[in-house]
């Protein structure tokens, strides 16, 4: 049989079933292609190998090493055609091991015992209402469990990507390394004895760890979510065997997370604005404000109601009542931060939550950008008489701080819709910071 050397590129465009691979990463390997760079053709491949792998479009029939290293000759599903892919090789800076995921083990070492609790994972809860209990926080419980089943006595964390999600409670290990892990999803950060390493002796010690493992959640798309930090007090327990289950536990746990975002994507989205919905609005602010009292912060409140929207639906017909109501969603979302709250809270009111720490001044300042950025919103819909006519939107909006205007959720909802009644006095348009005289 003749050898063929072929980059990867190649690889990606001749050898792979990419059609077999999820939406997401089809999208990825798509977007690497069209870049042409090397670096994403070759971090799009190796995503790409892993999770055909995953779901049986490949069979790695043996790993062994070849002249410049190890190699893992693959066989795609209904074919006869075998190629050999060269793995990267790990490399080592100051005592931090770079460990590329495609040369780990392909089979470690589990007990029937390990894969139900994997299982688990991944799949629903009969027991569990979306709707009446925060999903992540009974998902990072059992990541917690099921990393001691399956690793021993480590202490694992998930530590969401900034700006994705709120802030965690602590910082990462090492900033620099989880933003390595994140945008190298397919390597993972090893560390067998934190003492010996310059950088990080200083953190394991206030920690009471001596090794550490950082990895990506998932892969592709999935990757975007965070990454896991897995520590142990003893150094080296991370075997080349023991990474590999690190590797599952971070994919099997980024599978659980893409299942969640599904449901809450259907329990919790508005479906005309793709905002969330008073559902999601009501459990999120349950969880915000008992987050600003275990901090000591504040809380922002805003409530965003349409200016005189009946008169689009009575004017120009309902479809254009909807266009106005989405465009308005979707300059509130653009106008805050990823992890702030904005939901439609029912007809042309919006109602945002401005995560803590937040001050009244920033509040302010915030809120007159979204009462901005919805004025200068161009919107042109079609009236019933089928021709075109340019809308000029405006809304009202009330502000409320917790816990400086209020004790409890109710009080709180309270004193954010009287600034709104206010605001709402003509000429409208304008922003009404709450204050008792109200």
């Amino acid at each position: 049989m003749k050898r063929q050397d072929i980059g990867f590129r190649d690889l990606l465009e001749r050898l792979l079933p990419i059609e077999e691979l999820p939406p997401s990463d089809r999208r990825a390997v798509q977007r690497a292609l069209h870049s042409g760079t090397p670096a994403q053709l070759e971090q799009a491949a190796w995503v790409a190998l892993r999770r055909l792998e995953e779901i049986g479009a490949l069979t790695r029939i043996e790993t062994y090493r070849n002249g410049t290293g190890p190699a893992v000759r693959f066989q795609a599903r209904d074919a006869l055609r075998v190629f050999t892919i060269t793995l990267p090789s790990p490399s080592e800076s100051e005592g931090v091991r770079f460990v590329p995921r495609a040369s780990l083990p392909a089979r470690a070492p589990a007990g029937i015992a390990q894969v139900r609790r994997l299982l688990r994972m991944d799949e629903p809860s009969e027991a569990h209402d979306p709707r009446t209990a925060p999903t992540r926080d009974r998902l990072a419980d059992q990541l917690t469990d099921t990393a001691r089943e399956l690793l021993g006595p480590v202490q694992v964390r998930f530590v969401p990507r900034p700006g994705i999600e709120p802030p965690a409670e602590s910082p990462p290990f090492d900033a620099e390394l989880a933003h390595r892990v994140l945008a190298e999803p397919d390597v993972l950060v090893h560390c067998p004895d934190l003492s010996q390493a310059p950088r990080l002796r200083e953190t394991g010690a206030r920690l009471h760890a001596s090794e550490l493992v950082m990895l990506a959640v998932g892969s592709g798309a999935t990757a975007a979510a965070g990454h896991l930090e897995l520590t142990s007090r003893a150094p080296r327990t991370f075997d080349e065997e023991l990474l590999a289950l690190a590797a599952l536990l971070a994919d099997s746990f980024g599978a659980a997370l893409e299942r969640v975002s599904r449901l809450e994507h259907l329990v919790f989205v508005d479906p005309l604005t793709s905002v969330y919905n008073r559902t999601y609005f009501d459990l999120q602010m349950q969880n915000e404000m008992a987050r600003a009292q275990r901090e000591n912060a504040s809380l922002g409140l805003v409530l965003v109601d349409i200016d005189d929207f009946k008169s689009f639906n009575t004017r120009f017909g309902y479809e254009a009542g909807n266009q106005v109501l989405v465009t308005v969603a979707q300059a509130l979302r653009n106008g805050v931060r990823p992890f702030d709250t904005v939901s439609r809270w029912g007809g042309e009111e919006f109602a945002l939550l401005l995560t803590p720490p937040v001050n009244g001044e920033d509040a302010l300042t915030v809120s007159e950008r979204l009462r901005g950025l919805v004025e200068r919103q161009p919107l042109e819909v079609e009236g019933l008489d089928r021709r075109g006519y340019a809308l000029g939107v405006t809304v009202s909006v009330g502000v409320a701080l917790f816990p400086d205007h209020a004790a409890n959720a109710q009080d709180f909802w309270r004193a954010a819709n009287r600034a709104l009644l206010a605001a709402k006095r003509p000429p409208k348009n304008r922003v009404v910071f709450f204050d008792p005289s109200i």
